[in-house]
Formats: structure tokens, sequence, C-alpha cells
């Protein structure tokens, strides 16, 4: 990558003097905290009849990730290396104009196309910006919708189990799940009969551990006996379900809890602004759709042209050599 002051640039600027002093710059550039303070006509790099000044600069860089924007503000390299790639891509530029690449077909469609778009884009910007409200605005419907709404920002009562699950529906499979039971009233170790037989692949190897969860996401079976366990370590009967027969041991319940409207404040307030701005958006190009009327006549006879251009000018078919 070309550096700043390589030779390969000093040469193409005016003097080694002049390129000295651009050198030196850019260090005190980056010493006044703010690149707009320093003086937008200075040089930073010229030659091939382009230069590119500290105001270059401040605007390739203003839109940028603000952490990018300071990580090319502190890097003296990074800094010659942005400058560079301007001054080349201005010089090339400057170069096709006195060629005239601006007369080529190609070159001038993308030329007008980059021009449609950047301000078509612009144009739904300042759409967007047109249609948001005041901060203040936005902070009333944030706490209106915070105190309408306050199932999005809670989470429900959550319980822990443990079980060890047996399958099968018949007598031998209750017997075997009655007979671990029994085992874990006179103080058999819950965890390692979990592990040694559940049938459950997801939680036997963490001891029948489920987890938290909240209420409605276990069979019925398993929920009702679930809600009837009172204190952790309390376990229920053996439970007949889908799977087949369960041994639940309550581990912890956690309370419902509503989220801080600190917490939620920024996240409502980047919510409503991006839905505003979204339906200006898509209200201008409705209004500009319906505005719109087609040819449907002139569309088929565009299509059948192309369409004959476009075998007038594909090759005929070599026929076979006998």
């Amino acid at each position: 990558m070309l550096s700043l002051c390589s030779p390969l640039v000093s040469r193409s600027l005016s003097s080694l003097h002049r390129n000295a002093l651009v050198c030196a710059a850019l260090p005190v550039l980056l010493t006044l905290g703010s690149v707009n303070s320093y003086a937008a006509d200075t040089p930073l790099m010229q030659g091939a009849h382009v230069a590119i000044t500290s105001d270059d600069v401040v605007k390739n860089i203003e839109n940028m990730p603000t952490q990018v924007r300071q990580d090319i503000l502190s890097d003296p390299a990074k800094l010659r290396q942005l400058v560079g790639n301007l001054y080349l891509r201005r010089a090339l530029a400057t170069q096709a104009e006195h060629d005239g690449l601006t007369k080529n077909r190609e070159v001038q469609f993308k030329l007008d196309t980059a021009r449609e778009s950047v301000l078509a884009e612009a144009q739904v910007e300042r759409i967007a910006n047109a249609a948001t409200p005041n901060a203040a605005a936005v902070d009333k419907l944030v706490q209106s919708i915070y105190k309408a709404e306050p199932e999005r920002f809670s989470t429900p009562t959550q319980t822990q189990a443990r079980h060890i699950l047996i399958k099968g529906t018949d007598a031998s499979s209750r017997a075997q799940a009655e007979k671990l039971l029994a085992e874990l009233k006179t103080g058999a170790n819950f965890e390692d009969l979990a592990r040694q037989y559940s049938a459950d692949p997801g939680s036997a190897a963490k001891g029948g551990d489920l987890g938290f969860f909240p209420k409605g996401r276990m069979v019925q079976p398993f929920e009702k006996a679930l809600d009837a366990l009172v204190n952790p370590g309390d376990l229920s009967p053996v439970v007949e379900s889908s799977f087949g027969f369960h041994i639940i041991r309550l581990e912890a319940r956690k309370s419902a809890t509503l989220q801080p409207f600190e917490e939620v404040q920024a996240q409502l307030h980047a919510e409503i602004v991006a839905k505003i701005q979204q339906d200006a958006r898509l209200k201008e190009v409705k209004r500009l759709q319906d505005q719109a009327t087609g040819d449907h006549d002139a569309l088929e006879a565009f299509m059948a042209a192309q369409k004959q251009a476009t075998s007038s000018t594909t090759p005929a078919p070599t026929a076979a050599v006998k």
C-alpha cells in the first residue's frame, strides 16, 4: 500500500520540501482533537494536477463509524494510507475525464446509475429524518408503551426441576419407577440414579436437571405434579405421561419480574424511531407507485423487439459434417 511519504509519492509532488511539510503536518492534525479545527484547504498530498486537502479527509471520514474514524485519526500510518488512496482515486478519475472516458457509453451508464442511487438514498434519508419526532415526543411514546404492554418486559415465573424418565407404559416400567422412588426416599442420590436410569438424553447426563423453564413448557401431567411440590427437594409420586413414567424433584422457583424502565428505555426509543421512519418511507414509496402508469402495449412491443434483436444476432447452429 502506498505511503504518503514513500519515494514514489514524493516524486509526484511538486517538491521534496512540500512533501516534508505534508508529512510533518499529519501528526499536527492528529493532536488537534478534531480534524475540523485544521485549515480546510491545507494540502496533504498533491501532484498530477490534483490535491487532497484536510477538508477532503474530513468529508471521507465523517460518515465512518466512530471507532473506525478514531482508529484512523490516532494512527499516522492509517491516515497516510487514507490520504494516499484518496489521491490515487482522484488522480485516476481526473485522468479518465481528460482522456474522454465520460463519453464511454458503459462509463456514462455507471455514472448516471451512481448519481441516481446517491440521490435516491439521500431523499429516503431526508424523508425518514423529517418524519422523526423530537426526543420529548418519543419519550412520551416510550413511557406509554411500557405501561400499556408490561408483558413485553416481564419474565414469567420459572421453575427448576430434575426428573428421571423410565420409558414405557407397561407394569414393569411403572414398577421400575416405583423402585427408584423408594430408593430416593431412603436417601439415594437423585443425580446418580438419573445418570444411570433416566431415558431422557437431554437431562440424564446432567443428573436429570431440566434447568429453569416457564409454566406450560412441560406436558400436562408433568406440570400438574410439579405444581403440587412446594419446597426445594420435594419429590413427586411416579407420574405417567406420553413419554413414560417420571419421578420429579423440585429444585427452585423464580418469581415473575418486570424489567426496570431504565433498562428498556433505549431499546424502545430505537424501535419507535425506526418504525416511524420506516412507515414514512413506505408511505412515500406507495405515493410514487400510485402515480405510476404502465403502457402494456409499449412494453409488449419492446419485449418483441428485444427478442427479435437477440435472435438475429445469435449465430445459427453449424450443421454436422457427414
